[in-house]
């Protein structure tokens, strides 16, 4: 390795420190003649421990490295590089082994003493987390559209089976479509700081509980608002599943929601009492995936169902702040 580092810090080092995002310097011997601090934060390795390794072999995974070089020979021999001045994302390697996505632009450079490749890179680990977020939440509502209407008819049909009059009939069919729609407030994106589960349980069976038909008891846990969409969705599909198919199907079913709080972690307790409409069946449909997608990506928790003849019983247990 050729480098004149003289030449090096007196004018390549200024663009490096100045960079608000990770910069790494590659020649074309393929090895790092330039890493910023944002680059040592984003990989765990200094800049004492990184100068003159091979690139390829510290943050490229190790399905890309040939496909790497390859890219370098053909850029000495061709002058040409099919990344070369253009946005991509690829994903990178730390030093614990862990790969995580990033959004690269690597450009040639002359202007330093010799020929050189200068990467500015950006994490988007949250960008993409995001993305899929969002993703799920498209696929839950659309898969929540097309389940309205059933359920709207579910809870009408219910309600006038048991209302004397039409004024009974309009006030409570009025408030369970109230607890719909305040279930679904919570999927549309607002963002919510140390949200209490209470809070969030009397929006999802407010009006059943007022109608004597579910009940709540635990106490008070804040919730962050990764947890609040999660657990928002998570409820809303057990409520929905147990007004068209299990205990809320009919006047005589009831529902129990109990939790505890410990050690850092809740546990919840769904359960319904009563005849279902449908024979109890461990689902396999959109519902139960999202369910458990919920359960494991928002709340990094875990769920157990039991279907019994008399109804479900469902426990969550998920990490908590104290």
């Amino acid at each position: 390795m050729n480098v004149n580092w003289g030449l090096l810090h007196a004018g390549l080092q200024s663009v490096l420190d100045t960079a608000l995002d990770p910069v790494v310097v590659m020649n074309l011997d393929g090895n790092i003649i330039g890493w910023n601090d944002h680059a040592a934060a984003s990989f765990g390795w200094s800049w004492d421990e990184a100068r003159g390794q091979r690139l390829s072999e510290m943050i490229i995974p190790p399905e890309f490295r040939a496909a790497h070089e390859r890219g370098l020979q053909h850029f000495i021999a061709s002058g040409e590089g099919p990344v070369l001045g253009r946005r991509i994302e690829v994903t990178a390697l730390n030093r614990a082994g862990d790969e995580f996505p990033i959004e690269l632009s690597v450009s040639p450079s002359d202007q330093f003493g010799e020929r050189l490749f200068i990467g500015f890179l950006r994490d988007i680990s949250e960008r993409k987390a995001e993305a899929e977020r969002q993703q799920r939440i498209l696929q839950e509502s659309e898969h929540r559209v097309k389940n309205m209407l059933t359920v709207v008819a579910a809870i009408a049909q219910q309600t006038a089976k048991s209302a004397s009059d039409m004024e009974s009939f309009n006030s409570a069919f009025a408030g369970r479509l109230e607890s719909l729609a305040r279930a679904h407030e919570l999927l549309v994106g607002q963002v919510w700081h140390d949200v209490a589960l209470t809070a969030l349980v009397e929006r999802v069976l407010g009006a059943d509980v007022a109608a004597g038909r579910a009940r709540f008891s635990g106490p008070e846990v804040l919730l962050k608002p990764g947890q609040v969409l999660g657990l928002s969705m998570i409820l809303h599909e057990l409520y929905t599943n147990a007004v068209k198919y299990g205990a809320l199907c009919n006047e005589q079913g009831r529902l129990a929601l109990d939790w505890t709080a410990s050690n850092g972690e809740a546990e919840l307790v769904w359960s319904e009492v009563g005849v279902p409409c449908e024979p109890p069946t461990a689902g396999s449909g959109f519902g139960h995936r999202m369910i458990a997608m919920s359960v494991k990506s928002d709340l990094r928790g875990t769920i157990e169902r039991d279907w019994r003849p008399d109804g479900l019983t469902a426990i969550v247990r998920f990490p908590v702040e104290a």
